[in-house]
């Protein structure tokens, strides 16, 4: 049945409505609290006929919320949206960031992109669902979950690792401006400690100085192992190592005994986490023996099979809406797709709103991409059953 262009207005401005409810909500991290944000969810689809359950690892405020069709851990679609956001720098944002200015064309608030879009037309589909989709008999699962922006274990990954969620297929609800991704980079973080010897800063050459050496290690870094990882690259996706943090010293007057470094490593689907990691650590030992180096966090790449049909599914859906197809795009971040990089599970990432605006002050949502993101999926959703 085709919607008419009254009731499109009408869908967009309760979707830009519920967005609006959902942007209020702080759930920055840190510290990513979402105990508010599942107590909406529980409100709001009061009467949807889903189940509703409420999990989480250690923080009872950090709250996953599992909307589900069915009881048990059966196969199922899966549609995923992380609700924490990055911290607003306040000073940087136009308007208030937890007030969602909604204009003609855009709207801008604090998650409006990423990725409080999608978890609105997400809810909107579940409360709706029956109506919209009378005859649906699959499994279906929606997930509200926290912890993605700190690449933590207390959001999809406990729900993976606990049995809650076990899909055949993961759609994920990132900012792609509608348009697809299918395959990511593996990450990993490494902790490297760098040890010295503390003297008098009146007498430097009684010591050795911890920072001294993480600068060589630096320069090794930047002028000799990103050399070695370019025949890692794949087209658009590149093998990178990014230095994010140095932390060094224990006063001004005293040359420093440990100075720590974490180090952010993105590998292409030509190398695997365990593989990389032993490189870099090997590396690293060549030229420093008074050093300690821990693996803290990482996943490998994954990249789903283009001819699955869920995929299929959802590009002849977005040719009925844009009369056009998708374009396959690359992803300069991760997603929680990663926690399933290792399973058999069709990974796609499908999302209203531009990714360069996720973690950027005065975010900003084209308008136009959350109701045709409803309509993706409602076209989709129709065809799978």
């Amino acid at each position: 049945m085709k919607t008419n262009i009254k009731e499109l207005i009408k869908i967009k401005k309760e979707l830009l409505s519920l967005l609006k409810q959902l942007v209020s909500i702080d759930t920055s991290y840190p510290p990513a609290n979402t105990k508010i944000f599942d107590q909406f969810i529980r409100k709001y689809l009061i009467g949807s006929g889903f189940v509703i359950n409420s999990y989480y690892q250690s923080n009872k405020n950090k709250i996953n919320t599992v909307v589900k069709n069915y009881k048990g851990f059966k196969k199922s679609l899966v549609f995923n949206s992380h609700i924490d956001t990055v911290k607003p720098i306040l000073e940087e944002w136009n308007s208030n960031p937890f007030k969602l200015d909604i204009k003609k064309k855009y709207s801008t608030g604090l998650g409006s992109v990423n990725c409080k879009s999608s978890a609105a037309v997400h809810l909107y589909l579940a409360k709706n669902f029956k109506k919209l989709f009378p005859n649906f008999n699959s499994n279906i699962t929606f997930t509200f979950v926290t912890d993605e922006e700190n690449l933590g274990p207390e959001g999809t990954l406990f729900l993976r690792d606990k049995k809650i969620i076990n899909p055949h297929t993961l759609i994920l609800g990132a900012p792609t401006n509608n348009n697809m991704l299918i395959e990511e980079r593996g990450v990993f973080w490494t902790q490297v400690e760098l040890f010295g010897k503390t003297s008098h800063a009146g007498e430097p050459q009684k010591g050795i100085n911890s920072i001294t050496k993480a600068a060589k290690l630096v320069n090794l870094i930047e002028n000799k192992y990103k050399k070695y990882l370019n025949k890692f690259n794949i087209g658009f996706h590149k093998s990178t190592i990014s230095i994010g943090i140095i932390n060094g010293g224990e006063n001004v007057n005293v040359v420093p005994f440990k100075t720590t470094l974490l180090i952010d490593r993105r590998i292409t689907s030509k190398e695997t986490i365990k593989k990389s990691y032993n490189h870099l650590k090997n590396f690293i030992f060549k030229y420093f023996k008074n050093v300690k180096i821990k693996f803290l966090t990482g996943t490998n790449p994954f990249k789903s099979d283009s001819k699955n049909q869920y995929l299929i599914s959802l590009k002849d859906a977005f040719r009925s809406i844009y009369k056009k197809n998708p374009k396959y795009l690359s992803s300069i971040g991760v997603s929680d797709g990663r926690y399933f990089a290792d399973e058999k599970v069709n990974i796609i990432n499908i999302g209203p709103g531009s990714g360069e605006e996720g973690h950027r002050s005065n975010e900003k949502l084209i308008n136009d991409d959350i109701i045709n993101y409803y309509l993706i999926l409602k076209k989709f959703l129709q065809k799978t059953n």
